[in-house]
């Protein structure tokens, strides 16, 4: 989290932030038993996204140029919405998990992606 409280205050650079997060989380043989842990990483990991100029993107740690795809607010907002979900998780570890998955499967359900019940592009006989 000093990592991320860094970024917001400016004492930490987001391709700083980006390279510390990434020491875990391109790392395959980490594993967290919290997953608020990897999720949190996660978050630092990518406050270095920018968007280039063909609308793609990528990490300016890695050299891409373009603009931030969050601002300072939005990474501000980012950490309070961790922290909520880390005092839900801590209330109820096995809770949490299964309304996050059942959420994801809705979101997929809704959105029709490829493999759901709706997926626009399965022939509906089959």
């Amino acid at each position: 989290m000093r990592e991320w409280r860094g970024v917001i205050d400016g004492s930490v650079s987001r391709d700083s932030a980006h390279r510390w997060a990434a020491t875990w989380v391109e790392d395959a043989d980490f594993n967290p038993t919290d997953p608020m842990v990897l999720n949190g990483l996660q978050y630092v990991h990518g406050f270095d996204l920018v968007t280039d100029a063909d609308g793609g993107f990528g990490h300016s740690a890695s050299g891409v140029d373009g603009g931030y795809i969050k601002d300072g607010e939005e990474i501000e907002e980012d950490l309070q919405h961790w922290l909520r979900e880390n005092a839900l998780y801590d209330e109820d570890p096995s809770g949490f998990l299964s309304r996050k998955i059942a959420h994801a499967l809705e979101s997929l359900e809704w959105r029709g992606a490829p493999g759901s019940p709706i997926d626009p592009g399965k022939d509906a006989s089959s």
